[in-house]
């Protein structure tokens, strides 16, 4: 079945991300997630940045915007779902998803950070021109 003829609902992801995975995953939740991000890139790969924001409403992450680009550093802004206040999980697995394609596109390692604000989370991505991957 091709992937746009699966429709989950939001509900059961949100059951594996809000509980399973962090009881699952303990205090290693985060950077297990953030590695799986990095995983998940390498079996995904983009051909541009710019088709990173259609990925990531196709995998249901939610809307992603480019908020600024420098030389070495990128900002990005996930929007929160119109009923959450707080993320209802944690992003990890988006941060590492962005350092993960940002390294197959520019050929040296990548880090992305986040920062939580009131509507979203900024994702900060950093590369370093200096270190091959």
């Amino acid at each position: 079945m091709s992937e746009t003829g699966r429709k989950y609902s939001d509900y059961g992801y949100e059951l594996l991300r809000k509980t399973l995975l962090p009881e699952l995953l303990n205090e290693d939740h985060d950077a297990i997630m953030y590695w799986g991000g990095k995983l998940l890139a390498r079996k995904n790969p983009l051909d541009d940045i710019e088709e990173i924001p259609p990925f990531f409403e196709r995998a249901g992450w939610g809307k992603i915007e480019k908020q600024k680009e420098g030389k070495n550093q990128w900002k990005y802004e996930l929007q929160l779902m119109s009923d959450e206040k707080n993320p209802g999980f944690s992003r990890h697995l988006e941060a590492g998803f962005l350092a993960g394609q940002f390294e197959l596109l520019y050929g040296t390692v990548a880090e992305t950070t986040m920062e939580k604000k009131r509507n979203g989370i900024k994702l900060h991505v950093y590369i370093d021109p200096f270190r091959e991957r």
